[in-house]
């Protein structure tokens, strides 16, 4: 974490291209007779170890005030969400190049290569999580979701990073892509409703705190940090507007604008606010701030997305979704760019 004591935001999931609902784990075969003794020794010593890490974690924990602790916590949750969700769209986009089916198979037609936008994560966050799990303050149901969830999201992040930097994959004809597919068939199976459920958790609890932090931001005079979090918050209440709806790219002329024009009115508003903030020399050093546009242009290319997506609305005509990415006027080429604004705040303000 960095040295400013802000909540992370959450990333969004931009694109998935199957259910990946999973119907539970599948049963584990159990060791046989002749290794039993060994693997209970091993066992004994993970026991031991793992003790000895609570007593390690338990007294670390007792120096740090419970506030900063309950910051760190929620912080680490935030970015495992974020990683949990990169996970779940590289899913998306391994499945549009091989076949939701148990036996590995290339998808006919679709013009894109194995491996097409599929990255992986370096689980050690998986670690930290569950050792946070056992801590203070207690998160109850989210706590129970980093445990459960842990096996199989170690499995498709370690494996989506072996796709990602594998060269060698279609050797003796794709035997490596064959292993990396039992594996993420299986564990996708498994992870992705808990996933789901945890992302909705964290989101949840991180909309009462966002709303907290950004009075406080505020009140404190904090006005380059409150018009960009309120930027990113609006986004987000356009995309709960559309999903309340149940509308998709699919369906995008059929979206009722009227609330969707109050929050572009609202959107440009607050970024014009934060345009002036970051103009402002004072306003800079206040913040601690050395860079005057901390976000490239960012917010005025999210409202740009939101205008063009009220465009296609307005056009009746449908989104042309037949190439590969998130075309202008479409949904997901605005969840797309706020997704970049809240990757952009996260490095500006926290990390």
């Amino acid at each position: 974490m960095g040295n400013k004591e802000r909540f992370i935001l959450t990333a969004l999931v931009l694109f998935l291209a199957v259910s990946l609902a999973g119907c539970g784990q599948k049963e584990v075969s159990s060791s046989s007779r002749g290794e039993s003794e060994s693997a209970l020794q091993e066992e004994t010593e993970e026991t031991r170890e793992e003790e000895e890490t609570k007593e390690s974690a338990k007294a670390e924990e007792e120096t740090i005030p419970p506030e900063q602790m309950d910051l760190i916590k929620y912080n680490y949750y935030v970015d495992l969400n974020n990683d949990i969700v990169e996970i779940l769209d590289s899913a998306g986009y391994y499945f549009e190049v091989v076949d939701y089916a148990e036996e590995f198979s290339l998808l006919p037609d679709t013009g894109l290569t194995y491996g097409y936008r599929v990255y992986g994560a370096n689980s050690d966050i998986i670690d930290d999580c569950l050792q946070l799990a056992e801590m203070d303050p207690d998160y109850g149901e989210l706590d129970g979701m980093v445990k459960e969830m842990a096996e199989p999201l170690r499995e498709l992040m370690d494996t989506f990073l072996a796709i990602r930097r594998s060269s060698d994959y279609a050797d003796n004809q794709y035997q490596k892509a064959k292993e990396y597919h039992a594996i993420i068939y299986a564990a996708v199976d498994v992870f992705a409703p808990l996933g789901y459920a945890y992302m909705d958790a964290i989101s949840e609890m991180g909309d009462a705190r966002i709303a907290a932090e950004e009075e406080k931001m505020k009140a404190e005079g904090e006005l380059i940090a409150y018009n960009a979090s309120r930027g990113i918050t609006i986004g987000r209440q356009v995309l709960k507007e559309i999903s309340e709806q149940g509308i998709t790219d699919e369906s995008i002329t059929e979206l009722d604008l009227t609330k969707i024009r109050a929050l572009y009115e609202e959107l440009v508003a607050v970024v014009g606010e934060l345009d002036a903030a970051t103009a402002d020399n004072d306003q800079l050093i206040k913040e601690s701030l050395s860079n005057s546009r901390p976000f490239d242009g960012l917010y005025g290319a999210l409202i740009q997305a939101l205008e063009w997506m009220i465009m296609q609305v307005e056009s009746g005509k449908p989104v042309d979704l037949s190439g590969s990415g998130a075309p202008l006027g479409s949904i997901g080429h605005f969840s797309e760019t706020l997704s970049k604004c809240i990757e952009r705040y996260n490095t500006v303000f926290v990390e």
